[in-house]
């Protein structure tokens, strides 16, 4: 007869912390919760658990600075500077658009074969009619 050794632990359940928040806190994760048809505890351990990289990054980076704080404090100055920059490439880009997006529905219209304006359904418009003046009906045989 042959006889198993291996047993088989219990499913563990998670380890549950206490943690004392804000009036504030508490009511927007309780707002999130209901939101998202769950508890205020799933809803807040759902958070942190998709946050948990960002809060690696910012305990990696205070152990770093408390070893060793002028490299760290030049590093986090070098990257603000580059976000700056960046936030900047992309405020002077996006500024060179702002004629495109300020101009007026008559100021889009495309040009229809004449020379005359044609009118463009707003994108929006999933209809693709065109509203002005009615168009005569086609004369022909009615089935």
């Amino acid at each position: 007869m042959l006889h198993m050794t291996k047993t088989i632990s219990p499913p563990t359940k998670p380890p549950r912390v206490s943690v004392p928040v804000s009036a504030d806190v508490l009511e927007v994760f309780e707002r999130l919760a209901k939101a998202a048809n769950m508890s205020t505890g799933k809803a807040m351990a759902e958070w942190l658990a998709d946050t948990v990289e960002a809060a690696e990054l910012m305990a990696s980076t205070m152990e770093r600075a408390r070893a060793a704080p002028k490299i760290v404090t030049a590093e986090l100055h070098a990257m603000m500077l580059g976000m700056a920059d960046q936030t900047k490439e992309l405020q002077d880009k996006y500024s060179k658009f702002k004629g495109t997006i300020d101009a007026g529905p008559t100021e889009r219209k495309r040009s229809a074969p004449g020379g005359t304006l044609a009118q463009v359904p707003p994108s929006c418009n999933t209809g693709g009619k065109v509203s002005g003046g009615k168009q005569p009906k086609p004369k022909g045989k009615s089935s």
